[in-house]
């Protein structure tokens, strides 16, 4: 089972950047309620303080998860516990990126020590955790983003940049838009773990 946690800045049309499942639980997060209804998107459960809802009667008929504004969590934190609280085999964020409050994409990335089997997806960009381990990855995305999450060391075949056994640190912008140069290369972990961010600009 797979959950979706759909929040802003929603894509415009989330049914043609992913294919939604009749098995998938979805859950909107604050603001992003009023998008899913006019995507006609189901929802399974509505979190947040709702402070940014400018209709809250979207809510009536709704499974609701009503937070305190005063709070020390965001509302997308408390919506990928109750995502979690599924046991989904993988917990996908729709939207989420960028926007007016860039420092809620800041903390969104901050989540995967807490949900490394998150996905965080927008029309642009596909953001996701690798731990040790090899990666086929394919040419679908025009750049490709490695970030130590703090600290890794990576190999890469078939890029335009290779490295072979790279000890690449946090804060260290070496891995910044590399290129896939066949239909497939491979990124292999062989310790701690890498943010790798999928763009197709």
């Amino acid at each position: 089972m797979r959950c979706l946690v759909i929040c802003h800045p929603v894509p415009k049309d989330i049914k043609r950047l992913i294919k939604i499942e009749d098995s998938d639980y979805i859950i909107a997060v604050d603001q992003a309620v009023s998008d899913c209804y006019k995507q006609r998107i189901k929802m399974d459960l509505a979190v947040g303080d709702f402070d940014s809802l400018k209709n809250e009667a979207l809510l009536k008929k709704l499974n609701v998860v009503r937070l305190n504004p005063v709070k020390d969590v965001t509302d997308t934190y408390q919506a990928l516990v109750e995502a979690h609280k599924k046991n989904p085999d993988d917990i996908l964020m729709i939207g989420g990126i960028g926007g007016s409050r860039i420092e809620h994409f800041m903390v969104h990335l901050m989540f995967f020590n807490e949900f490394p089997n998150l996905m965080i997806k927008n029309d642009d960009s596909t953001i996701r955790l690798l731990n040790p381990g090899s990666y086929r990855i394919k040419q679908d995305e025009r750049f490709i983003s490695l970030f130590a999450y703090p600290i890794a060391k990576i190999s890469l075949r078939d890029f335009k940049y290779e490295l072979d056994h790279y000890m690449l640190k946090t804060y260290d912008p070496l891995c910044v838009s590399n290129e896939i140069l066949k239909e497939e290369a491979i990124i292999t972990v062989h310790d701690g773990k890498v943010i790798m961010v999928q763009s197709n600009k």
